[in-house]
């Protein structure tokens, strides 16, 4: 089987780091609203790529997120946090809202005969473990925290720009001189 590798741009024979497995990892929704067909290409895509691997003898093992806290803040908003927002809009608890709209997912994913992955891991769920984590990053040097958020420390990986298809000087946009630390 031959695949886009799109951090190479380049097309290549598919070859599992275990021979006969392939575990598979799903960025599930952030469940505040109903998915749309945009949202559910995404899995459709990722269903019918599991499903080749099965039909081609694999042992595949899928686990998928569900984001059911929200995004303080991010490159494509304002720092809205859409569940809070959901909440507040629908006059329900947050949990509510996640449970509600996981369940619509769900559904939503049955009906397009999209197969519900073999571990469906709630964020609520780690939320100790990302603690841990963003304390292990910032002890190491590896992040920092700016204007209330932690960010990971771009220059402390060699080559980070290639994961956007970028050079050095397109992250040199908008840099500062200096972090001001909270």
């Amino acid at each position: 089987m031959i695949l886009y590798n799109s951090l190479g741009q380049t097309k290549q024979e598919f070859v599992p780091h275990t021979p006969g497995k392939v575990n598979m990892y799903t960025c599930g929704p952030t469940v505040y609203h109903y998915a749309h067909i945009g949202n559910l290409r995404t899995y459709i895509m990722e269903d019918v790529l599991e499903k080749y691997l099965r039909f081609s003898g694999y042992d595949v093992n899928r686990v998928m997120n569900i984001t059911d806290v929200g995004h303080l803040s991010s490159d494509a908003d304002t720092g809205e946090d859409k569940m809070l927002s959901g909440a507040k809009r629908e006059h329900k608890t947050v949990m509510e809202i996640a449970k509600f709209y996981t369940d619509a997912f769900f559904a939503d994913c049955e009906k397009l005969n999209i197969k519900r992955p073999d571990v469906v891991e709630p964020a609520t769920n780690c939320i100790d473990d990302f603690i841990n984590m963003i304390s292990v990053l910032l002890e190491k040097g590896y992040a920092y925290i700016a204007g209330g958020n932690v960010y990971f420390d771009t220059s402390k990986l060699d080559n980070y720009y290639v994961f956007g298809n970028m050079n050095e000087d397109d992250l040199a946009v908008g840099v500062r001189d200096s972090v001001e630390e909270d």
